[in-house]
C-alpha cells in the first residue's frame, strides 16, 4: 500500500545552509540511479541534437525554400538544446547528490542537496507525530514519522543504534516545543482569516481612442497606404503580416524575462524554438502560394536576392508594427501591470492566442482575395478583415481581471 506524502511547513530553494541548530547525520539517499538515468537520457538527446546541427552544416542554402527549412531545423535544435542542457545538469547534480538535516527553532529542517542547490523542507516539531523506526529486508531502519496527512522519512537506510541516537535528539528538541492538540494537527491548513478577502475588478478593453488602439490602428492603415500609393500587392502585405508574428514573439520574449527573472533563461530560448519554427513553416507556406504564386514557372531567384527585394519596400511598416506594439508594451504590459499574477506557462502560450485568430484571418482573405479581379479591392478585403481580427484580439487581450486587496 502506497503511503501519502507529508507535506512540508515551508519549502525553499538556496544556494546555502540557514547557520545554526543541531545537525542530524543522516546517510544520503542512493540518487545515483536516477543519475544515470538522467545520463542516458541526456546522450540520446544531445545525440539527435548534433546529427541535426550536423545536417545543417551541409546544408546549401540557395532558395527561400532552403532557408526556411534549415531555419526551421535551427530553431528546432534551439528548442530541444534546453530539454539536452537540463538532462545534463540534472545528470551532474544527482551524481552529486547530498543531504543533511537540522533541528532549529522548534523545527526538523530536512535539506537534500542537488550539487550547490539546497532544496529546504521545514516541519514544525509540534505537529511531528509517530516517530519511529521502520525495518527493510536487510535488517536496516529508517526514520519515518507522520505530518499532517501524509508519511516522510529522514536519509536513507542506516545501522538501528545510529537511527535511535538520531530518534533521541529529535525527541528531546520536541520535548521542550509546544504540542498541538489533535484537532489542530489532524485538520488541514485553514485560510488565513486576518486578511481581507481579494476583490477581482474586470478591467474595460482599451478604448477607441486609448495609445495603443489608436497606434495599431495606424499601423494596420500603413499597408492600405501602401497597396494604394506604393503598389504593394497581395503577398508583400501577406508576408508584413506575417512579420507583425516576429514582432509579437519579440515583445514576448521581453515578458519572459519580466515575469520568469532567472527562470526566462530556460523558458525565453525554448518559446524562441517552437515560435521560430512555427514562423518559419508558416513564411514558406505564404512565400510559394501568395508570393512566388503555385504556377510560377522558370528559375526560382536566390534567396538574399528574393527576400531582400521582398522586404526593403516593407521596412516603413515593419517600423510601424514594432512601435504599435511597444506603445501596447509599455501602456498596458507595464503601466497597466499586466503582468502581476502572470505565470511562464501563460505568457509562453498569450501569443498563440492572438495570433492563431489573425492568421487564420489572412489565411482565409488571402485565398479570398486569390478570387477577386480587381487586385486593389481584393487587398481592400483582406486589411479590413485582418484589421477588424487584430482588434478584436487587442481588446479581449487587454480586458483582464485584476486583483486588488479589499
Amino acid at each position: 500500500m502506497l503511503t501519502r506524502k507529508a507535506r512540508p511547513e515551508r519549502f525553499r530553494i538556496s544556494l546555502r545552509d540557514e547557520p545554526g541548530g543541531t545537525p542530524l547525520p543522516l546517510p544520503s539517499r542512493r540518487m545515483w540511479p536516477i543519475g544515470i538515468f538522467c545520463g542516458v537520457a541526456f546522450l540520446i538527446f544531445a545525440g539527435i541534437a548534433w546529427s541535426q546541427i550536423a545536417s545543417m552544416r551541409g546544408h546549401e542554402v540557395k532558395s527561400v525554400f532552403d532557408l526556411a527549412f534549415i531555419l526551421f531545423q535551427g530553431f528546432w535544435v534551439l528548442g530541444w538544446s534546453v530539454g539536452v542542457f537540463v538532462l545534463g545538469a540534472l545528470t551532474v547534480l544527482f551524481f552529486l547528490y547530498g543531504e543533511s538535516a537540522w533541528l532549529r527553532d522548534g523545527r526538523l529542517i530536512q535539506t537534500p542537496r542537488l550539487g550547490p542547490l539546497r532544496l529546504s523542507v521545514e516541519y514544525e516539531l509540534g505537529k511531528v507525530r509517530k516517530l519511529r523506526l521502520a525495518r527493510d529486508a536487510r535488517g536496516s531502519v529508517r526514520i519515518q514519522f507522520d505530518y499532517g496527512n501524509g508519511t516522510n522519512s529522514l536519509g536513507d537506510a542506516m545501522p538501528r543504534p545510529e537511527a535511535e541516537k538520531l530518534i533521541a535528539l529529535i525527541q528531546e528538541a520536541a520535548s521542550r516545543t509546544p504540542r498541538l492538540n489533535a484537532e489542530e494537527i489532524a485538520a488541514p491548513p485553514a485560510a488565513k482569516p486576518a486578511e481581507a478577502p481579494s476583490r477581482a475588478l474586470v478591467t474595460a478593453p482599451p478604448s477607441l481612442t486609448s495609445p495603443s488602439v489608436l497606434a495599431l490602428l495606424a499601423a494596420n492603415l500603413i499597408p492600405l497606404a501602401g497597396a494604394r500609393f506604393l503598389g504593394w500587392n497581395l503577398g508583400e502585405v501577406m508576408v508584413l503580416f506575417w512579420a507583425e508574428s516576429a514582432v509579437i514573439g519579440f515583445w514576448n520574449v521581453i515578458k519572459l524575462a519580466i515575469v520568469g527573472k532567472w527562470a526566462a533563461l530556460l523558458a525565453a530560448p525554448f518559446f524562441v524554438g517552437h515560435f521560430g519554427g512555427f514562423m518559419a513553416g508558416h513564411f514558406l507556406f505564404i512565400y510559394y502560394f501568395f508570393v512566388r504564386g503555385i504556377d510560377a514557372s522558370g528559375p526560382e531567384p536566390g534567396a538574399s536576392a528574393a527576400l531582400l527585394d521582398l522586404f526593403i519596400p516593407l521596412w516603413p511598416a515593419l517600423a510601424a508594427l514594432f512601435i504599435s506594439h511597444g506603445i501596447s508594451f509599455f501602456t498596458n504590459y507595464l503601466g497597466g501591470r499586466e503582468y502581476l499574477g502572470m505565470d511562464l506557462k501563460t505568457q509562453m502560450s498569450e501569443p498563440y492566442k492572438r495570433i492563431v485568430v489573425m492568421h487564420i484571418t489572412i489565411i482565409i482573405g488571402g485565398f479570398l482575395t486569390l478570387l477577386l479581379r480587381t487586385p486593389e479591392a481584393a487587398v481592400l478585403l483582406l486589411i479590413t478583415l485582418k484589421t477588424a481580427a487584430d482588434f478584436y484580439a487587442h481588446r479581449k487581450e487587454h480586458a483582464r481581471q485584476a486583483r486588488t486587496d479589499g
